[in-house]
């Protein structure tokens, strides 16, 4: 049986929580042969110093990193391995991150990042659909660089088509999103269909069914005390510093602002949306598409809802 979501993270499972962690953590899963949480010791795990080997020569190859090969033994863990790099992640700022990798048999599913800009809560939702699944998260600009956020829902769409095709040139696609994910997702399905590209699936889900991680009511008024709280509900690495805060302030305002300002253009295929018995009725469930199919994932279980989907489009 597949596990849920809440499984997951019931198993002590802390799901990689910036672009550095998940690309980590794949790392060990491709070595170690299963997902890990970011504060698993590596060799407790099975992990040894040929694995380990590997994993230096990953960095280096992808981050262009020289690390020493007794880095493992000093940094054992996801976490603490991630603030040892975290300074070299400039190539892992694009918008682009890949979370899972799967065996190739379906194609990949693209998840759009909440109104935080952020996708290592996808994480946990990954690991629940399976390991036969690819997925890879589209990230906001200018939460972990100095260039300013996408003001429009359009612009954002445009720029992730761009990314999708950069490493699946070719559909079917699959695309999901929630919040402003959700509207970016279904722009980024009408642009695909417009240039004649395949939608397989346009799943958007009711934010109430994930935790999506940090999020604002307004802009912080100061940003120290916000970064603490975040740090205390694990929301955060602790290296964090107030100026993530002040980033992430800017990418949550310009995302809300860009849906407000946004009118969602015709989709001419299905609309599959995920609701939530406890929540009111999203806005994108009256999104014009073709024809909207609504799914009301039982117990909340949104990883076993989209593989259903996932199976249903072959």
């Amino acid at each position: 049986m597949n596990p849920t979501v809440d499984d997951v993270l019931d198993t002590g499972y802390r799901h990689p929580r910036d672009p550095v962690e998940l690309w980590l953590a794949r790392q060990w899963q491709e070595v170690i042969g299963f997902a890990v949480g970011i504060r698993e010791n590596f060799f407790e795990l099975g992990g040894n110093s040929l694995d380990a080997a590997r994993v230096v020569n990953a960095v280096l190859e992808d981050l262009g990193v020289q690390l020493p090969l007794n880095v493992m033994t000093e940094h054992p863990t996801v976490e603490s391995l991630a603030a040892r790099l975290r300074e070299h992640n400039a190539q892992l700022s694009g918008p682009l991150v890949e979370i899972q990798r799967g065996d190739g048999t379906a194609p990949p599913l693209f998840l759009v990042h909440p109104a935080n800009g952020q996708v290592g809560p996808y994480a946990g939702l990954a690991q629940a659909l399976g390991e036969d699944f690819s997925v890879f998260g589209l990230q906001a600009a200018g939460l972990y660089s100095d260039v300013d956020p996408v003001a429009s829902v359009r612009a954002m769409a445009h720029s992730y088509v761009e990314a999708v095709r950069a490493v699946r040139p070719t559909g079917p696609y699959l695309l999901g999103g929630c919040s402003t994910g959700a509207a970016v997702a279904h722009e980024m399905a009408v642009r695909l269909t417009e240039e004649g590209a395949e939608v397989r699936l346009l799943a958007l889900v009711d934010a109430g069914l994930l935790d999506t991680g940090p999020r604002f009511d307004q802009p912080p008024g100061d940003p120290a005390a916000v970064l603490d709280r975040w740090k205390e509900l694990d929301l955060v690495p602790w290296d964090a510093t107030p100026g993530f805060v002040g980033r992430a302030a800017r990418v949550w305002q310009a995302n809300e602002d860009a849906v407000r300002d946004w009118a969602p253009r015709p989709y001419s295929g299905p609309l599959d949306v995920l609701l939530s018995p406890s929540h009111d009725r999203p806005a994108f469930a009256d999104w014009p598409s073709a024809v909207t199919r609504e799914h009301t994932p039982r117990d909340g279980d949104v990883a076993g809802a989209l593989r259903g989907l996932i199976g249903g489009t072959g």
